[in-house]
């Protein structure tokens, strides 16, 4: 089975992965990716409200396979 990596970036902290894990395909992988990212998102306190969140998936070569944004902007409506 194909390895891969997956990488998160918070907005201030960047968490490499050294191992990478076995799917299937890089749907399975994507799919493996999503839920991580949003404990991402809702996990970090950067200075201010917004977050920007972003994931991505390496393959074996190190070339990035997939990437998933998850943008927060909080706004106060006046």
């Amino acid at each position: 089975m194909p390895l891969f990596y997956f990488d998160f970036h918070d907005g201030q902290r960047h968490c490499f992965d050294d191992d990478g894990r076995e799917f299937p395909d890089l749907n399975r992988a994507r799919d493996e990716v999503i839920g991580p990212l949003s404990d991402v998102t809702r996990d970090t306190r950067p200075p201010g409200d917004r977050r920007d969140c972003i994931a991505h998936i390496c393959d074996e070569s190190g070339r990035i396979v997939f990437r998933a944004r998850l943008p927060l902007t909080p706004e106060w409506m006046r």
